[in-house]
């Protein structure tokens, strides 16, 4: 088996593991009186604050009929209450009440519950694995509400085995798909990356490692050059979590750092196509200083000098 057979017949095994692990085929989730569809319309209703009918049915792609049902029954049983609309009286939108709320609140508790069971026998390092793989899943698949925010972005400063290894492998994936740079940028971050460990000190050089679920998704270092003087490089951010301010937070805490080191001047290589990242290197108040065609990585650039002089009181 090979291909997409052999991708399709993954997805239903794990869909036939997670149905038999959460108990999707019991005919009442959670041992309660309401089947699994019934508490995914409680749970749509509670997400939203209030909705109507119309929302579910599109939210959840269930019968309308079968839906209508649902929301009678649940009506009789005092657990949601309808309000007409003020633009349009002849519909109505939803709203859980109290005994509505804590049935879902309930409910919630042991899904919560279950799942700390789930993953009671992971390691932490598991867990965030585990976390990282379903969320990259949903993004991949456009997943409502699967966007990268940055209550999600975890940024640590300390190196870790395996952290040099996920900072070339984002740079060559990156840039490989971006710009098409061949093998030799790999290679060329690979040797700026020895070339730094060899004199890393925790003390004067920093790097930002930002993660989300795991995963590498953006970093930024300044290494120390002497005589008050700082380099920034590998300021990169996964395509991912562009636009959620994730590149200004890791500048911002690296021109930080800049000051606290009482840098006198800072300086960056990059390139004319770098044109996001050359604007957050102006708002910060880097000036381009220099501008050379160069032949690199399989293409014709030029590569583009930055420098900021800090001053003190």
């Amino acid at each position: 088996m090979q291909g997409e057979d052999r991708l399709i017949a993954d997805i239903r095994q794990f869909n036939r593991f997670y149905t038999s692990q959460l108990g999707l085929l019991r005919q009442h989730i959670f041992d309660s009186e309401y089947s699994l569809t019934e508490s995914r319309v409680l749970y749509e209703i509670q997400f939203n604050g209030q909705t109507t009918a119309t929302g579910i049915r599109d939210a959840l792609k269930i019968d309308a009929g079968y839906l209508s049902r649902v929301l009678r029954s649940f009506e009789k049983k005092g657990l949601v209450l309808k309000h007409p609309l003020p633009e349009d009286g002849r519909s109505s939108y939803l709203q859980l009440t109290a005994r509505g709320r804590k049935a879902v609140a309930g409910m919630n508790e042991q899904s919560n519950e279950q799942i700390r069971q789930m993953l009671a026998s992971l390691t932490p390092e598991q867990r965030e694995q585990a976390g990282g793989a379903m969320n990259l899943l949903r993004r991949l698949l456009h997943a409502p509400g699967s966007a990268t925010t940055m209550d999600q972005v975890a940024i640590r400063t300390d190196l870790r085995p395996g952290d040099i290894g996920d900072m070339i492998r984002l740079h060559g994936r990156v840039y490989a798909e971006e710009y098409q740079y061949d093998l030799t940028f790999e290679q060329y971050v690979a040797e700026t990356l020895q070339e730094f460990l060899q004199t890393y000190d925790p003390a004067k050089d920093r790097v930002w490692l930002a993660h989300v679920g795991g995963e590498l998704a953006g970093m930024v270092a300044i290494i120390h050059r002497g005589k008050g003087k700082g380099q920034l490089r590998w300021f990169l951010l996964a395509p991912f979590c562009r636009g959620i301010g994730l590149g200004k937070e890791l500048l911002g805490q690296a021109m930080a750092f800049c000051r606290q080191q009482r840098l006198r001047e800072v300086y960056l290589l990059t390139t004319h196509q770098q044109e996001a990242a050359a604007i957050l290197y102006k708002k910060a108040g880097f000036v381009k200083t220099a501008s050379t065609p160069q032949r690199l990585w399989g293409h014709d650039l030029y590569e583009e000098r930055y420098d900021l002089r800090l001053t003190y009181k």
